[in-house]
């Protein structure tokens, strides 16, 4: 077996592994389509693989098989275009990209079976290829400034694979009208050095690309509540803990609010477990949509919920909390039956001495548990007092319905 065959066959051995690779990455992980399409992208390319194979070591019509083989890569590529831009989440249209492939094909036939022209071939598939390599680096990520590591090496790894695709497409035209010009010998050494690198270079990287992203949804699953979406215990202390660090730095204000659901058991023990879930959705939604943006909130246990008021001071924040609490009274859980419920809310202040958010957490659940005590569907502040902290009774300040 000659040097080139062999390349031929190494080339379609790792198209079909990492075919193969992608299609199981699809098949144990929710099944995104963009790693299917690619799966099949790479499926295309060791069928291409193939066909040169058999055209070389069996001397076939080499016209023929050069119209199929250029047509394969096309619809690789194109294939190739079309993940990258579902991974982008953005809406994909299809029938331009086809009709491209089947307009290239159509000027392939022309050129390798009505009228042979090897060079013009050849600059037809390479440039297609190449369009469509900068069109996927392109939708590699929604933006350049959040793109990560990974998918910049991404994006210059396929610009690159486009680069050496114009070159092959430019050079391809000096071949000659029987490809056997001057340039020939060249295009066949950018094609054979430069082409299967590159190739194999882009498949590895998105290889690579749908492994960071499967490692990046296991751990946004590790960190999410699962119920409501929102951060859950691990996942809100995580962030608090960066947000308490950076109001230190800057010395901002910064309150934590501690709440939960009253006499929650009494409303799963009435309408059963799937309404309790509801309660909780709809708890969690009716909180989101009365903070700011950059504010937190986390379900950090059963019913129970907190939020981080950034830039916040308590005082402040039982005025939000307070329109929080009477939102919740008032808007029914959704359901077959009206499930009218409250809530009880403790409050505390980043103070210079809090280290951790563990000792914001203390606080602010002695403050829940004395909203509690007090009746229940209210406010407890630590820093609505008016003595000293040394007597216990006199620590908290309640904000009660009206």
């Amino acid at each position: 077996m000659s040097a080139a065959l062999a390349n031929i066959v190494v080339m379609q051995a790792i198209a079909a592994i990492l075919a193969a690779v992608m299609l199981v990455a699809w098949r144990s992980f929710d099944r995104p389509r963009h790693a299917f399409i690619w799966a099949l992208s790479f499926g295309i390319a060791a069928l291409a693989w193939f066909i040169v194979f058999v055209t070389l070591a069996f001397n076939l019509n080499v016209h023929v098989m050069e119209m199929l083989t250029g047509g394969l890569g096309c619809l690789c590529k194109a294939l190739l275009a079309i993940g990258f831009i579902q991974r982008a989440r953005n809406k994909v249209n299809t029938t331009p990209l086809f009709l491209a492939v089947g307009t290239a094909a159509a000027f392939l036939a022309l050129v390798t079976v009505v009228i042979p022209l090897p060079g013009a071939s050849d600059a037809i598939w390479l440039s297609f290829g190449a369009t469509m390599l900068t069109i996927s680096a392109a939708h590699v990520s929604r933006s350049i400034r959040t793109a990560s590591l990974v998918e910049r090496a991404t994006a210059v790894m396929l610009l690159l694979f486009a680069a050496v695709d114009f070159t092959g497409a430019a050079f391809a035209l000096y071949q000659g009208a029987n490809g056997d010009g001057s340039g020939v010998q060249l295009f066949r050494l950018i094609l054979m050095l430069f082409h299967p690198p590159a190739f194999v270079g882009v498949e590895v990287f998105t290889v690579f690309l749908v492994a960071v992203d499967l490692a990046e949804r296991m751990r946004s699953l590790a960190v999410s509540d699962l119920l409501t979406g929102i951060p859950n215990r691990r996942g809100f202390e995580e962030a608090a803990e960066r947000a308490i660090r950076n109001a230190q730095r800057q010395r901002q204000p910064l309150t934590l609010v501690v709440t939960d659901i009253d006499r929650f058991k009494a409303i799963n023990d009435r309408h059963g477990h799937a309404a309790g879930d509801r309660a909780i959705q709809h708890f969690a939604r009716r909180i989101e949509r009365m903070v700011r943006r950059g504010d937190l909130i986390g379900r950090i246990g059963g019913e129970e919920f907190a939020l981080l008021l950034i830039n916040t001071r308590s005082i402040e924040a039982v005025e939000v909390v307070e329109r929080i609490r009477r939102d919740v009274s008032a808007v029914p859980v959704d359901g077959p039956e009206t499930i009218l419920m409250t809530a009880s809310f403790g409050v505390t202040d980043l103070r210079p001495g809090d280290t951790t958010l563990a000792n914001l957490f203390a606080r602010a659940d002695r403050a829940l548990y004395r909203a509690k005590m007090d009746g229940r569907d209210r406010i407890a502040c630590v820093e609505l007092m008016e003595s000293p902290p040394q007597s216990q009774d006199s620590m908290w300040a309640t904000s009660t319905p009206m």
